[in-house]
């Protein structure tokens, strides 16, 4: 009778390592693909963002043109040219506040684009930690029965 419990318990043992090996290698495929949604699903995003961020500065250089040939003409009209003068420095400053929208624009993106990457990487983190807590729990199941095998055999 002991012999037989034994033999159930080995078996039992066996049945447990094999189907939490399986059952390791199905998560571990699970958050592999996760991971790879997740990158794919960063990526364009990222795309999405550095794109935004051309159109806003196509959007200011063709702004900063226009604004500036309306100065220009208004000059021109009363006789006088952008060339010196407080003419040029009004072209100037038009040109260096675009300058600074843009600079803002793109460390706007930047700090976007970071958050963005960090977010991955809590994502893939958080995905192992949890397919590792799975192989300890798995692991755990497998030393209990081996535990069990033992005392039926005191």
């Amino acid at each position: 009778m002991a012999q037989a419990a034994a033999v159930a318990t080995v078996v039992s043992i066996l049945g447990a390592t094999y189907y939490t090996d399986k059952a390791h290698r199905e998560e571990k495929k699970t958050i592999k693909q996760a991971n790879k949604l997740a990158a794919e699903q960063t990526s364009i995003e990222r795309e999405a963002q550095e794109a935004n961020l051309k159109e806003t500065e196509r959007r200011n250089r063709n702004l900063l043109a226009k604004q500036q040939s309306a100065y220009k003409a208004r000059l021109g009209a009363s006789g006088l040219t952008s060339e010196t003068g407080s003419g040029q420095v009004v072209l100037n400053t038009m040109q260096k506040e675009t300058d600074m929208e843009n600079k803002y624009e793109q460390k706007k993106t930047q700090y976007s684009l970071r958050t963005l990457n960090n977010r991955l990487k809590q994502t893939q983190s958080r995905n192992l930690l949890n397919l590792n807590k799975t192989r300890i729990a798995q692991q755990t199941n497998v030393l209990n029965a081996g535990a069990r095998l033992g005392q039926l055999s005191d």
